[in-house]
């Protein structure tokens, strides 16, 4: 009996590294194949890397040439607006006179008021 155990304890044994050795075999391939995957991944965000910089860049340049010009159109209808209320209040001064006083009374009612 002690050598029908023996044997198959024997048989267990040999299953195991064989079980063993596979397992190492397949660990090495699939580390293979992902390092292989790892480095066309890497490859290909690599070589995408300066397309977005490119496109980033480009971008950048576009929306400072855009703010520019916003810049210049605002400073041109300022200057618009500014002029022609001089001349509105040059040619009839009363409703600018009015308008400053009334703002003015209010502002210091809202100043003057005790907060409870």
């Amino acid at each position: 009996m002690e050598t029908a155990s023996r044997t198959s304890t024997d048989k267990i044994a040999e299953a195991l590294k064989l079980l063993d050795e596979a397992a190492h075999e397949g660990k090495d391939e699939l580390k293979q194949l992902l390092i292989g995957k790892f480095d066309h991944l890497k490859g290909a965000i690599i070589s995408e890397e300066t397309k977005v910089k490119e496109a980033l860049t480009a971008a950048a340049h576009c929306a400072a040439e855009r703010a520019r010009h916003l810049k210049e159109v605002s400073e041109e209808k300022a200057k618009e607006v500014a002029t022609a209320v001089n001349d509105s209040a040059h040619k009839n001064p009363w409703p600018y006179i009015g308008g400053a006083a009334l703002g003015a009374l209010v502002l210091g009612y809202l100043m003057g008021r005790k907060s409870s």
